[in-house]
């Protein structure tokens, strides 16, 4: 009982958090309050672990009062301008105007509940133990939460001891976070944080899709989406794999709502998620580019050239820059799988081109296997083969090539990885991750496909 406590009060100053800091930086945007919800929870982590960084770096030790004394300004301005602009008010009229719901809505709806109940079983039933949620995440999280800080040198001072020192911080601060409101290192109900994200992609997710479909049909993809063992299983076992999807997927969402619909709080909601996802795992730096690359290639093929579209691109190549800059400024590598390596750098490029052929089997393999991944990637080939064309159509065009982009850039990462363990060691046991990174998008990619070729559920 007094977990569950403890979890509803530190969910609650997570949301308030988040839900603050959407009103005071954009007074339009999602009109659901379940979208608005699933956004500040995201940004609720993500702003409260930069603020714990920052109060490190000024030599605040973390407490529950020294995090959240600074959010009561947001939180009193945002309740006062939502009560002003009577965002609080129900609607019974609008509600009414719903149709009853068919067997086969019942259907998605129960499968989505249950996968959703289910992952947060299977995440509180046992403490954290997956290896990399231990030795990368947690343990940091237990020295931020003894030291009541990020220890200042933490870097040089533990890297012999912490695997990827050089990670960002975002999880294990959200970890020690939880802990400070435990009151001890629990490592029971801190998992509640992944089936969240997991439940919060969920809503995004159906809420973006059904500004294109109907219902049944939006219904429907999410069902297809929430049932991907691969997703429903990183819902459970403290990796920073499903964070990052939340960040990136989000993040390329809102600004594919901005190139159809030019309205610049979708812009910066997808700006503030790409700085999360640089600040979950070094992957995101790759999405940010992505993003920029994206919007910049559909303003010119929409010949619509936008300023505030270009300031985005342009801030987004700086926030990687600036990211580079402190990583090297306190002489750590962005990576260190790609530090290791002492060979020259046309060696290195021969030798990632040689790997092509290890790459693409691997790829292969996700593509076809349904034990992890059902048949979506069977869905995605199939779809793209039947509508090439279509797929790089005006409206299908962003998601086509975000897909390729990221495709590109993972395949750039395997080229020129120099893991300890051997490039088919790093091959074999991250590419499955990494394909997380991007599925949302690649669902959506689906709901553009059969919004497009106006088929029916």
């Amino acid at each position: 009982m007094l977990d569950l406590l403890v979890i509803l009060v530190w969910l609650a100053c997570v949301l308030i958090v988040g839900w603050s800091a959407l009103s005071f930086t954009f007074k339009k945007g999602p009109s659901s309050p379940g979208e608005r919800m699933a956004l500040s929870y995201g940004a609720g982590i993500g702003l409260i672990t930069i603020e714990m960084a920052l109060l490190s770096f000024f030599n605040i030790k973390f407490n529950i009062f020294s995090i959240m004394i600074w959010w009561v300004p947001l939180v009193a301005w945002a309740l006062l301008s939502d009560y002003r602009e009577k965002r609080f008010i129900f609607s019974p009229a609008g509600a009414k105007k719903q149709k009853p719901f068919s067997l086969a809505e019942k259907f998605f709806i129960f499968g989505i509940s249950f996968e959703a109940v289910y992952a947060f079983f299977r995440a509180l039933i046992k403490p954290m133990e997956a290896y990399d949620a231990i030795a990368i995440y947690a343990l940091k999280a237990k020295i931020f939460y003894f030291a009541k800080a990020v220890p200042h040198g933490f870097a040089a001072s533990f890297k012999d001891i912490v695997p990827h020192v050089e990670y960002p911080l975002l999880l294990p601060l959200s970890e020690t976070f939880f802990y400070i409101f435990s009151g001890s290192v629990n490592d029971l109900a801190v998992k509640i944080m992944f089936p969240l994200y997991y439940l919060a992609l969920l809503s995004v997710f159906y809420f973006l899709s059904r500004r294109f479909l109907e219902r049944k049909a939006s219904l429907f993809f999410t069902f297809l989406f929430a049932t991907i063992p691969q997703i429903t299983d990183f819902a459970t076992n403290g990796y920073a794999d499903l964070p990052l999807a939340f960040y990136c997927s989000t993040s390329f969402f809102y600004l594919y709502l901005w190139l159809r619909q030019k309205e610049r709080s979708f812009l910066v909601i997808s700006f503030i998620c790409s700085l999360f996802a640089l600040w979950t795992k070094t992957e995101g730096l790759v999405f940010a580019l992505i993003n920029a690359a994206v919007a910049v290639i559909c303003m010119m093929k929409q010949k619509q050239i936008r300023p505030v579209g270009l300031i985005y691109a342009l801030l987004s190549v700086l926030a990687v820059a600036a990211y580079l800059l402190i990583v090297h400024s306190i002489g750590l590598a962005v990576n260190e799988d790609f530090a290791l390596s002492q060979a020259s750098p046309a060696s290195r490029i021969l030798t990632g081109i040689k790997r092509i052929p290890a790459i693409l089997y691997e790829y292969q393999i996700q593509f076809f296997g349904p034990k992890k991944w059902n048949i979506i990637w069977v869905l995605f080939i199939a779809g793209f083969i039947a509508k090439f064309r279509k797929s790089f159509s005006k409206d299908i065009l962003p998601a086509t090539l975000a897909i390729a982009f990221v495709f590109a850039g993972y395949t750039a990462i395997y080229m020129l990885s120099a893991a300890p363990q051997g490039f088919g060691w790093h091959l074999s046991t991250s590419g499955s991750r990494l394909f997380i990174h991007f599925l949302p998008i690649t669902v959506f990619w689906l709901v553009l496909i059969f919004k497009e070729s106006k088929l029916e559920i």
